[in-house]
């Protein structure tokens, strides 16, 4: 049996496969299992639910982690899932499921969901990443950075004496509050990226109802997300395929449409894909890989029966 994870920074989803058969499936709420207290804590939690979902233990598990964004983080996990689960276990950061779900086998993956990063690897399987900074300082692009500049455009409106419009109007009806005076606090009450980026819709709506500010918000949004693609090709990811995913750019087509405006212009000989199919098929797809004995050139090797391999001496168990 193989198993893939998607854990993204709302939803957990698991599946399992026997014989090229579907034998288990789950998507829960990834803060019913992780409370980001302990660490083993939250793996065996993992483990628990991995098991409840397939009835067994897998003899090869690939994982996408949110919050595994760098090479010490992901091997982290890797190793801590590696002492309770046997056989095969490669952890990667949840936006490397991208190019594999969407049949790249290198390239740039950019993640618009609950927050926002952009991953890929350079020619010594060194994982390099650009944002991925939480919705306090980074995450543009993402659902909660939207709320967060969307918050801070209509402040700077009002600064200049604009009224507000139906982007504010909207913020301070879903916040609950009489006074755009009360936005920081309200949303500082908020206080976690999922909670805050539940109310990105708004500024999608507010855009479809006319707000100028709103497409602002939006465009400047797409623009940052092309701007953490540059990033990493500047510090060696290959050219050529970037995919993107999550929870806000597959639901949102005005953003799509602002980040593949300004990739256009800012990297013209890049081609952009929109993932059609849950990241967790990715985690699948590398997972019949490793079952086959292939590791992809472009990835890092896994643990075995609880010891770390290196690319060289790796067979999946």
């Amino acid at each position: 049996m193989i198993a893939g994870i998607d854990i993204g920074g709302t939803k957990t989803q698991l599946i399992a496969e026997m014989g090229g058969e579907t034998v288990g499936e789950r998507v829960v709420y990834t803060a019913e299992w992780r409370a980001r207290i302990d660490h083993d804590a939250d793996t065996q939690a993992l483990v628990s639910l991995l098991v409840a979902t397939t009835g067994a233990t897998p003899k090869i598990t690939v994982v996408g982690a949110h919050g595994c964004d760098s090479d010490e983080d992901r091997l982290a996990l890797q190793t801590r899932l590696a002492r309770h689960l046997p056989g095969t276990v490669l952890v990667l950061n949840d936006s490397e499921l991208l190019l594999p779900a969407a049949g790249k086998t290198s390239g740039i993956s950019v993640i618009s969901g609950t927050g926002s990063i952009a991953v890929s690897r350079d020619a010594a399987r060194r994982m390099i990443a650009s944002g991925g900074w939480g919705w306090y300082l980074g995450d543009e692009g993402s659902a909660s950075g939207l709320v967060r500049e969307a918050a801070r455009t209509i402040r700077f409106a009002l600064d200049q004496g604009e009224p507000l419009d139906p982007l504010g109007r909207s913020l301070i009806e879903a916040l609950a509050i009489s006074s755009p005076i009360e936005i920081g606090r309200a949303l500082g009450e908020i206080g976690s990226a999922a909670g805050i980026g539940r109310l990105a819709p708004l500024v999608f709506d507010a855009a479809d109802a006319g707000s100028r500010y709103a497409d602002k918000v939006i465009t400047e949004a797409g623009a940052a997300l092309a701007v953490l693609t540059a990033q990493l090709l500047q510090r060696g990811a290959p050219r050529g395929d970037v995919v993107t995913g999550g929870g806000v750019i597959a639901r949102q087509p005005r953003l799509l449409a602002a980040f593949k405006m300004a990739l256009g212009d800012r990297l013209p000989d890049l081609a952009l894909t929109l993932l059609s199919e849950p990241p967790v098929a990715g985690a699948m797809v590398l997972a019949r890989k490793l079952s086959l004995g292939d590791l992809p050139a472009t990835l890092p090797p896994p643990h075995i029966d609880g010891e770390l391999k290196t690319a060289d001496d790796w067979r999946a168990a």
